[in-house]
């Protein structure tokens, strides 16, 4: 049965998360017996994974070591039923606004918190959250990662980390967002992890890849120059190379590394699209990604004193790019084809 954040997602009608939590009656030997291509990685949440294709469970066995820290987090779905386990209290833990954990290991309390602040109306009580261990694995962090971005309140979980010394220690890139002071003029919101707190804001749904691309998409500043009047000249490169550091070094695979790093790198080529010769930058436009590039575009400008004008322009740009494309008689930046003025006509006479 589904269980854990899996059963609070269904409970409080948030969008699935991109991994699952079951609930197996048993324990670990016939778990494995019943579930091929099992991996034991000794996580404080589960006590064994899968990661077949595009599933992704963590298992929790009833006679199995993965401990629950937070009451809310044992509620459980029934199987084959669309009623909850009430068990042991947990409705009435629910409605728990500042949730306390129970005693529970600091790195399981700590992952708790930041997803049930992340992904649900709580806000666990900060005297209990303790400070971040050493030596958390890269996969606990992966887990962690895209419960909170992938929630609908992601700052929440965010800021909890970060004053726990998580971010710090473990995702520096984004730690080195606090105090990156920018423009007040354009960016009354604050420094570069004020601004970047505040896209998530915008977005329409919390889609895994645009929602770390808006994590990473200034992880280039800190390092940038000024020059030629631009404050953080050539911030998307460096962005992009702190994104691939970050990712590769937590597990991502390839693909989705190099969505993200695309993301990153380009976050900023929307604002400039309708001044530009649509075939100079037609590898950019052609790639299936180029829709969530101006969702990033969005929600980085909306969370800006210019608001979306800028984007309204590139998604013009953009479509008129489009119909282009597919106008047999225009180029891709919309001039009359040469060739075509010459072709005979189909009709005879």
């Amino acid at each position: 049965m589904v269980c854990s954040f899996t059963a609070l997602d269904e409970f409080f009608g948030v969008g699935s998360a991109p991994l699952s939590f079951e609930r197996f009656d048993g324990d670990l030997v016939a778990l494995a017996k019943t579930v091929d291509g099992l991996s034991f990685p000794g996580l404080p949440y589960a006590d064994a994974v899968s990661e077949a294709g595009a599933a992704r469970v963590r298992y929790r066995c009833s006679d199995g070591e993965a401990g629950v820290a937070y009451p809310q987090a044992r509620l459980a779905r029934l199987s084959a039923r669309k009623s909850f386990d009430a068990r042991d209290g947990v409705y009435a833990r629910l409605r728990d606004a500042t949730p306390v954990p129970v005693s529970a290991p600091p790195e399981l309390v700590l992952f708790e918190a930041a997803v049930l602040a992340s992904r649900y109306p709580y806000d666990p009580d900060p005297a209990y959250i303790p400070s971040a261990p050493a030596g958390l694995p890269a996969r606990y962090q992966r887990d962690l990662l895209e419960l909170v971005v992938t929630g609908g309140r992601p700052a929440k979980g965010l800021e909890l980390l970060f004053r726990a010394g998580f971010i710090d220690g473990y995702w520096p890139e984004i730690a080195d967002l606090v105090g990156v002071s920018q423009s007040k003029d354009f960016h009354p919101e604050g420094d570069a992890w004020r601004h970047t707190m505040e896209t998530f804001g915008y977005r329409k749904s919390p889609d895994l890849l645009l929602s770390l691309a808006l994590l990473l998409h200034d992880t280039g500043k800190p390092e940038a120059v000024s020059a030629g009047g631009n404050r953080f000249d050539g911030h998307s490169e460096l962005g992009e190379r702190a994104a691939r550091g970050l990712l590769s070094r937590l597990g991502y695979p390839g693909s989705t590394t190099d969505s993200v790093a695309f993301l990153v790198r380009y976050h900023m080529l929307p604002a400039a699209l309708p001044r530009l010769p649509p075939s100079s930058i037609g590898r950019i436009l052609d790639d299936p990604l180029f829709p969530v590039l101006l969702e990033l575009y969005r929600c980085d400008e909306s969370s800006t004193f210019r608001g979306p004008g800028g984007y309204y322009d590139a998604c013009a740009a953009y479509k008129a790019y489009l119909r282009n494309a597919k106008n047999p008689y225009r180029d891709r930046d919309g001039k009359r084809r040469q060739d075509a003025l010459h072709r005979p006509s189909p009709r005879t006479i």
